[in-house]
């Protein structure tokens, strides 16, 4: 294994020395293309390809169908058990952060939901900050209840992802940062935090799968235009992750791995520094990047004061930089041999259950092309009725019903649908 490290850290370095002697300033990468809307005519979809797995990565990816994300659940924080503190003689510490951020506790019903309503995968978000003393030792009850969750997962045969989410979040309380001045105390906090969780799940089949960190971002928390220094700190990270996952034997040292771009962004810029670690299993990891499409569509007036929100969904203007982000993702990683998963994507409700459902059809379908797995981010809440949603919530986890069936519709269907 140190063999291996030594490479790629020399790949690395090798790869940043010649990057910076050609770019004397860094520049940030608008995320959506620009996209040309003169004539109103459809993109050219049949350049796009048929995808064929060639591996057991890329077999795995496109097994999962179509994923959902048990969002704002597990990776709630509450700065340092405060609310632990508040509710001790009310609820447990579990029960207190599963709802912190207004969701009930999780059962088994809602995991079946997901499963009967045709999603094939779940991703369980999870914080560990407010769980961990200050040796980054995990509270055994946490990594319980995680298990649980994981369990439903499996008892309906999901795929199912965890990972290590807010402890990456912003500002100064993060114990995991882009950070490429410290690397090495970040390096053994990582490890010493993925040596416990790997260690606790190390028996369990492959069809759980560990991602290494969610939107990791640099001191300054930059989504883009970070010092090149901060992609390199990545590398270096998901590289620690592996080797820490891999050295638990089990399960581990064949298991699938996910690891993330910088921000799990998708720019060129952060695809083009991504490097992927090397590994002592063969052909077990995956890139993973989140990708919403067009903001103003996605996203409410509120989160893109720069420009106006809109809710209706137009094929040419919304659907073209969705197209061009999925090329890139083929051309960087795919054909290179790598698979990637999609693990957030969605559009927030603006009573236009329509126009999102043609949002998720294409959406879904065009990264289909590419053998691209794509999870909804489902960050859940407690409304009376459809109308009153106002984020990505599908699920009424409440009363066990879809909100939107539509959309559920549109999203199982079009990862079902043999590529054009």
């Amino acid at each position: 294994m140190k063999f291996f490290k030594i490479i790629i850290m020399i790949v690395i370095m090798a790869w940043v020395l010649f990057y910076a002697a050609g770019c004397e300033e860094y520049e940030l990468e608008i995320d959506e293309p620009e996209v040309t809307t003169t004539e109103a005519s459809e993109p050219e979809t049949d350049e796009l390809i048929e995808y064929i797995p060639v591996s057991a990565a890329f077999e795995l990816v496109k097994d999962m169908k179509i994923g959902w994300c048990l969002g704002n659940t597990l990776d709630s924080i509450d700065n340092k058990k405060i609310g632990i503190l508040n509710n001790a003689d009310v609820i447990t510490p579990e029960e207190h952060y599963e709802t912190y951020w207004g969701n009930p506790v999780t059962t088994v019903e809602m995991i079946n939901a997901v499963a009967d309503a045709g999603f094939g995968a779940i991703r369980i978000p999870v914080t560990y900050t407010d769980h961990m003393d200050e040796g980054f030792t995990i509270r055994e009850e946490w990594l319980l209840r995680v298990e649980q969750i994981v369990k439903y997962a499996f008892d309906n045969d999901l795929y199912c992802i965890i990972n290590i989410h807010h402890d990456t979040g912003h500002g100064s309380w993060p114990w995991l940062k882009a950070d490429p001045d410290n690397l090495p105390q970040l390096e053994e906090r990582l490890r010493t935090v993925w040596t416990q969780i790997a260690g606790h799940f190390r028996e369990y089949g492959e069809k759980l799968l560990f991602e290494s960190f969610n939107e990791i971002l640099d001191m300054e928390d930059r989504w883009g235009g970070a010092d090149i220094k901060a992609y390199y700190a990545v590398n270096w990270l998901n590289q620690a992750f592996v080797d820490a996952v891999r050295k638990t034997g089990g399960n581990n040292a064949n298991r699938f791995l996910i690891v993330k771009t910088y921000a799990a962004g998708v720019a060129a810029d952060l695809i083009n520094a991504f490097v992927l670690p090397a590994d002592s299993a063969e052909d077990r990891l995956i890139a993973g990047v989140h990708y919403y499409g067009t903001l103003p569509f996605a996203w409410k007036q509120s989160q893109v004061s720069w420009t106006d929100a809109y809710s209706d969904w137009d094929r040419l203007r919304d659907g073209n930089p969705v197209e061009a982000v999925m090329k890139r993702l083929n051309d960087s990683f795919i054909e290179k041999g790598i698979p990637v998963i999609i693990g957030e994507f969605g559009a927030q409700n603006k009573n236009n259950e329509n126009d999102r459902a043609e949002y998720a059809a294409h959406y879904v379908e065009t990264a289909k092309q590419y053998g691209i797995t794509c999870f909804w981010w489902d960050d859940g809440g407690q409304f009376d009725n459809a109308e009153a949603v106002g984020n990505f919530a599908l699920l009424d986890r409440i009363n066990v019903r879809w909100f939107f069936p539509e959309i559920n519709s549109a999203l199982i269907d079009a990862s079902l649908r043999s590529p054009r």
